[in-house]
């Protein structure tokens, strides 16, 4: 399959089947045909082994093995498993993709084995330029998700941070004598390649320099280079680097940028390595001081340009965070790549003009909004303003209004879009998301005493992290207001997800041979084992039989008593009340509130598995009539037992009572259809005080028989028997079309795009009804998000996404948000190519000689250093294209002073003969002008060529189609030939419409390209090119075919003159002869007479000769 690149790269797998019962897994081993690429793998046998092959060649091989890791690893065993699983028409299968490539292969089943899967290369680039990573995941059979292992395959060589030097290298033993000295670490991932990292460690002030590490293997293969920065940014500062420390870095598409307490510095592109160490250049910003650049920070809205379109460029910005003073233009500046010009990104004043204090926290550009967003604080208020960007600049006036977050308290840090998404999220003492550019934001996290400093992100599994000062770990799904904390560490460390997805804990440690240490944190069980319970007691209210509501009262007893705030919170937003040994339910809001009295807060609960009530066993009044009283002087209600035969009105009699008891304490009494009450006090065996949920729904005066009412324990006094944690996942989603879960479409003009996927609930028949998917496009909410369709009707270039998000989702499900990436443009895949009328195959192109069934020879042998005629004749050809050259052979018709100053070879320029052009089978093959020197062979016709159809079609990703209206065509010849003419062509009105208005804009006519036809008069060969006109389509699409007419006629003037030459002799041959009619002369008589005079004369000369010598003979 023509897919990877003939260039060294790295393959890394991971084992990602969570499920796995120890039976069997794939272990993909390999021939891998590739120079250096590394093949490293985990097993369940031996963590952190690793399996690396150099090899050199075209085609990457993978074999697959099946082994069980309970059995010995034999020959024998594989076979007999992959007997067991073939014998099910089951086979490995391999799935290549990234954003915007999705590629299936499967293993060919042979009796006990399995044939190896070979990748032949096509896409050979061998600039260096921001590459995106392709993921490899390996499966028995696709869609199963049986023993799925997934891996990386990285490009090293034309990765453009890994081709340069960032400074002299460091050794390990000098990194370790730094270690008690950092502070801080810092990480910047490539935007394309997350495997490859920038880490940069920060040091106190008894050190001073920058000391950085670069890794492309997410840092697992132990190769990470360290290297020391300070004299390349020294250099720039005449050397005066006193108080030089690390501040923050970033690592865009093509720059290294470098925040550091003397200045900002900016690499040189790192797209064109020089051999030599990575030079900076630094950016002037008067009026700041030391101090001033200890407290900035630099920003950047992560995006891959790895296909770059025309309007897409990397923006930064730097915020000072302070107030602006006299002698300073701006404290916020932004710029785009190449970060030569400097814009301000302090807002214009707002709130009526008044002069505030604003301080910018962070600036951000929306790339998919065009809008700058400026997080600022005015007078210790958070303020989010977007303004809209022309020509790089703000305009005065904002985009939407300015968002203030109601909470006074809240303390900002930054703010990030989650990559290639509309997801905006502001940080710092709280969290806050935005999915509509910030115009609203939602309330996320709320902290106590900590703030958030440090997040990542992972595109793959749109997972984010945030860090706190103070080491706690908090972890959530982009577009789910949900989140869990993790865990919390103590020690200095920052944390980075891999291209895969795995979450990784980085930290300094002497005893490593690169000094750094990779803890990888299990999410998924540090997730589901956190008990976010508390010690207090809840009351459950029934609202329909499918939800609930659970009121948390006051602590009533234990250390928990004078607790007096709520413990129900966001964080238990998303999460499952499980009960032992059985019940759950998913919690989908929370409220704080005063009323009802005793009550803190309460959740909404989605119930998933029914709750059991307390049997006689537990609770044996339950056995008794109720009867709810009113308590004069308190909001509580008293709850008395009565026979089951009491009467209204009759006294309580106490015969066969069963008596309250004091473990009956936060006990909830469930009456249908009223409120419920949580018991506070035991006053005697048949009264009891207890307060209710729902104080307007209190049944006075009111007895109930045993039958219409119940008892839940959701206290703590007889210990606690329900936890908060996460749910496991529910829902199976899948992908119709195969697309990653941040996959890029390309719409043309007027391109439909369709987008499906299915929703499963799994391990119950009741999450159906809770199933809720939503999808958004900048706050815009659209129907029917299982099936989306989106129709590119603008002709201005641009990209915006969708994100279909499953709302209900776990944090532990491996799919929660699907986001697409729409650009209008032209897909990198998109093309036009020209339909043959007749099949030949490559290999007959190159090796061949192809026939007809009438034995017609179908290509034409082109001689070396051709040029196909011009106007003048065949023997002066004028064009400037040779085809099959060969600069060590004399040129072709090179008679005339035209043919001698034109001609210039392409491939062949400066070569001394045809080995050097380098000309491959694929420039051989091609029809375009630009490799004509290598174009060997040609179709050939015969002459003449009347009403040639002229068939195109477009390919993409999504198949192809053919060239219809209305992309309108133009075509010429590319060596300005002219005896050819368009012999048909469909003339619509649309057609003729749009020639007349295009008339004085094109040189050349327009036609339909639908049964368009060619007349050539001329003879050997015409090269045609056919281009569709602007404004049909974002894509310049055009294809080139070539066509040699043989057995043609003389060419002019020779058959003129012979037809001329022919025509005058046969006139003047029939003239003399109706002459010699009309007066009657008889030439054959004239002529016989002659000859017969003739011989009369020589027979009588002839005797006189004889008679003469017969005399002197006889004398």
């Amino acid at each position: 399959m023509d897919l990877l690149q003939e260039t060294p790269a790295l393959l890394k797998l991971t084992n990602t089947d969570k499920k796995r019962e120890n039976t069997a897994y794939l272990n993909v081993s390999g021939s891998l045909d590739l120079h250096h690429i590394w093949l490293t793998g985990k097993s369940q046998k031996e963590k952190g082994s690793e399996l690396s092959q150099h090899t050199a060649g075209k085609i990457l091989k993978i074999s697959c093995h099946l082994y069980n890791v309970n059995q010995k690893d034999t020959l024998e065993n594989r076979k007999k498993l992959l007997l067991l699983y073939t014998s099910y028409g089951l086979a490995p299968s391999i799935q290549i993709f990234n954003s915007t490539y999705s590629g299936i292969f499967y293993f060919r089943i042979k009796l006990k084995t399995l044939n190896a899967v070979h990748l032949y290369l096509l896409y050979v680039q061998l600039d260096i330029a921001p590459i995106e990573e392709w993921f490899v995941r390996f499966t028995m059979h696709h869609g199963l998700n049986m023993f799925a292992t997934e891996g990386t395959l990285l490009d090293i060589f034309r990765e453009p941070l890994l081709q340069w030097h960032l400074g002299k290298p460091m050794h390990s033993a000098e990194i370790n004598a730094l270690i008690p000295d950092v502070i801080n670490i810092t990480v910047s991932k490539c935007p394309c390649a997350n495997d490859v990292a920038v880490i940069a460690l920060i040091c106190n002030d008894t050190v001073h320099g920058i000391y950085l590490g670069v890794t492309y293997s997410g840092f697992i293969s132990r190769e990470t280079e360290w290297f020391n920065t300070t004299d390349s940014l020294c250099s720039l500062l005449d050397n005066d680097c006193a108080g030089l420390s690390l501040v923050n870095i970033i690592l865009t598409n093509n720059h290294l940028i470098i925040l550091t307490t003397l200045g900002l510095f900016i690499s040189q592109d790192l797209r064109y390595p020089t051999g030599r160490i990575l030079n900076f250049t630094k950016p002037s910003f008067c009026g700041f001081e030391r101090d001033d650049y200890f407290r900035a920070n630099v920003w950047y809205n992560v995006q891959c340009l790895a296909n770059k379109e025309s309007y897409e460029v990397d923006y930064i910005s730097l915020s000072f965070n302070k107030d602006k003073t006299l002698s300073q233009v701006s404290t916020c500046f932004y710029s785009n790549d190449p970060y030569t010009e400097w814009y301000s990104c302090l807002p214009h004043r707002f709130h009526g003009g008044k002069t505030l204090s604003r301080r910018v926290v962070a600036f951000l550009i929306d790339y998919q909004q065009n809008t700058g967003i400026s997080l600022i604080t005015v007078q210790n208020k958070a303020v989010v303003s977007v303004y809209k960007i022309t020509d790089h600049k703000l305009n005065k006036q904002t985009k939407f209004p300015v968002f203030w977050f109601p909470d006074p308290k809240f303390l900002p840090f930054g703010m990030f879009f989650h990559p290639g998404s509309h997801f905006l999220y502001v940080y710092g003492s709280q969290v806050w998301f935005s999915d509509d550019g910030g115009n609203t934001f939602m309330l996320l996290i709320t902290l106590e005493n900590e703030i958030i400093i440090k997040t990542n992100m992972c595109v793959y599994s749109h997972s984010i992290a945030f860090v706190t000062d103070k080491g706690s770990i908090f972890f959530a799904k982009a577009g789910l207001e949900r989140y869990a904390k993790l865990t919390t560490s103590a020690h200095i460390f920052n944390l980075y997800y891999d291209h895969l997805g795995s979450l990784n804990r980085i930290s300094l440690n002497e005893s490593v041979s690169d000094s750094l240490e990779i803890n990888l944190l299990d999410v998924i069980t540090l997730v589901q084992e956190d008990d976010i319970g508390f010690d207090g007691p809840l009351s459950p209210q029934y609202i329909t039989e499918q939800q609930m509501v659970f009121f948390e009262h006051i602590p009533l007893n234990g250390k928990s008593r004078n607790i007096q705030k709520s413990r129900f919170y966001g964080l238990h937003k998303g999460k499952v009340l499980q009960y032992r040994p059985i019940g759950s339910a998913t919690i989908v809001n929370v409220f704080h509130h005063e009323y009802p009295p005793q009550y803190l807060s309460s959740v909404v609960v989605d119930v998933l598995e029914s709750f059991p009530f307390d049997t006689e066993d537990r609770s044996p009044f339950i056995d008794n009539s109720l009867r709810i009283l009113k308590v004069s002087g308190t909001t509580r209600v008293k709850l008395q037992f009565v026979s089951k035969y009491y009467g209204d009105l009759t006294e309580a009699t106490t015969s066969g009572l069963t008596a309250f008891k004091s473990s009956d304490i936060e006990k909830t009494v469930v009456i249908p259809g009223f409120s419920s009450f949580l018991i506070v006090e035991v006053l005697d065996t048949l009264n009891a005080l207890a307060d209710a949920t729902m104080p307007e729904r209190v049944p006075f005066n009111k007895t109930f028989p045993p039958d219409m009412w119940f008892v839940y324990d959701f206290g703590t006094k007889n210990g606690r028997k329900w936890k908060i944690i996460v749910d496991t996942c529910r829902y199976w989603v899948r992908e119709l079309d195969n697309l990653p879960l941040n996959a890029i479409k390309y719409l043309d003009l007027t391109q439909t795009f369709n987008f499906g996927f299915r929703v499963t609930p799994v391990d119950t028949d009741k999450v159906s009804s809770h199933t809720a998917v939503w999808a958004t496009q900048y706050g815009e909410e659209m129907s029917s998000p299982q099936w989306l369709k989106r129709i590119c009707n603008v002709f201005a270039l641009g990209k915006t996404s969708i994100a279909v998000v499953l709302t209900k989702a776990s944090l532990v499900c491996g799919v929660s948000t699907i986001v697409l990436t729409l650009k209008s443009g032209c897909s990198y895949s998109k093309s036009m190519h020209y339909i043959s009328p007749v099949s030949i195959s490559a290999q007959s192109w190159l090796h061949g000689d192809p026939k007809d069934l009438y034995d017609f020879k179908l290509l034409k042998q082109l001689p070396v250093n051709y040029r196909p005629p011009s106007k003048l004749g065949i023997a002066v050809p004028l064009t400037d294209n040779f085809y099959n050259a060969d600069p060590s052979k004399p040129r072709m018709r090179d008679y005339f002073a035209g043919s001698k100053n034109s001609g210039a070879y392409k491939q062949c320029a400066n070569k001394s003969t045809r080995a050097e052009c380098n000309c491959d089978d694929n420039k051989k093959l091609s029809f375009f002008v630009a490799f004509s020197d290598c174009k060997e062979k040609a179709l050939r016709m015969k002459y003449p060529v009347t009403r040639l159809p002229i068939h195109f079609r477009v390919d993409s990703e999504n198949g192809y189609t053919p060239l219809a209206s209305p992309f309108f065509v133009t075509v010429t010849e590319v060596n300005h030939r002219t005896n050819w003419e368009v012999a048909g062509t469909n003339e619509t009105p649309s057609m003729l419409k749009t020639r007349a208005y295009l008339a004085d804009k094109l040189n050349n006519t327009l036609y339909n390209p639908e049964a368009l036809a060619l007349n050539i008069h001329g003879s050997e060969l015409f090269h045609f090119r056919v281009a569709t006109i602007p404004g049909v389509s974002f894509c310049n699409l055009l294809d080139e075919f070539q066509i040699y007419v043989d057995d043609a006629p003389l060419a002019f003037p020779g058959q003129y003159l012979v037809s001329t030459i022919t025509a005058v002799l046969v006139g003047g041959i029939i003239f003399v002869a109706f002459m010699m009619q009309m007066y009657e002369i008889n030439i054959w008589k004239k002529v016989k007479s002659k000859v017969r005079k003739k011989n009369k004369v020589s027979v009588s000369d002839t005797s006189a000769t004889v008679a003469s010598t017969s005399s002197h003979t006889s004398k």
